[in-house]
C-alpha cells in the first residue's frame, strides 16, 4: 500500500514569499518545465508575528521551498525529479518539480470545474497507482498543481531530521 501526500503549512511554520507582490504569478505558473535561464524573484521572510524555523519554509503547496539542511540532506534523491534553484534574497531553494505524471483518476476524483470543464480545485484525489509507480516526488500536468511525494519521501524527511515540515496524506492506493 502507498501513501501520496502533498506538502501542508503547519501552525506557526516560517513562510518565505516573493518580495514583489507581482511575483506571485511566476510560482503559479509552474508547470513543470524547466526554469534555465529563469531570472527568479527576490524572496523575505515574513517576520510577523512568531514563527518557527522551517527546513521547507512555506510559499505554497505548489512550490516547495528547501532551506540548506534540505538540501544537503535530500538534493540526491530529488535529482531526478527536478530543478533546485537557489533563490536571492533569502537561502532558500526552489523545488521545480519537472518530473510530470498524469496520474490523476477523473472517474474517482471529486473535482469542482469552471463551466468550459477546466478544473477549478480538487476536493478528493484519487489516482492511477500504475503509472505513479515507484516515483516519490511529481506533479500533475497543470498549472499550478501541487507537488505530490509518495511516503517513501516522507520517510527520508523524517530520517533525515528535518525540523518543521508538514504533510497531508491525500490517496492511499487499494494494493
Amino acid at each position: 500500500m502507498t501513501t501520496i501526500h502533498k506538502f501542508a503549512v503547519s501552525e506557526g511554520q516560517e513562510w518565505v514569499l516573493p518580495a514583489d507582490d507581482d511575483a506571485y504569478e511566476e510560482f503559479f505558473s509552474l508547470d513543470g518545465g524547466s526554469l534555465k535561464g529563469w531570472k527568479p524573484p527576490v524572496m523575505r521572510r515574513v517576520e510577523e508575528g512568531e514563527r518557527l524555523y522551517s527546513d521547507f519554509p512555506w510559499l505554497g503547496e505548489h512550490a516547495p521551498l528547501l532551506r540548506r539542511p534540505a538540501v544537503d540532506a535530500l538534493a540526491t534523491a530529488l535529482r531526478s525529479y527536478g530543478e533546485l534553484v537557489a533563490l536571492p534574497g533569502e537561502e532558500v531553494w526552489l523545488l521545480n518539480v519537472t518530473h510530470v505524471i498524469d496520474a490523476l483518476d477523473e472517474a474517482r476524483s471529486q473535482i469542482v470545474r469552471f463551466d468550459d470543464g477546466d478544473i477549478l480545485a480538487i476536493e478528493r484525489y484519487a489516482f492511477d497507482a500504475d503509472k505513479i509507480g515507484t516515483a516519490e516526488v511529481f506533479r500533475l500536468p497543470m498549472r499550478a498543481s501541487p507537488v505530490f511525494v509518495s511516503d517513501v519521501f516522507v520517510e527520508r524527511v523524517r530520517k533525515a531530521g528535518l525540523r518543521n515540515v508538514s504533510f497531508e496524506p491525500v490517496w492511499t492506493s487499494d494494493e
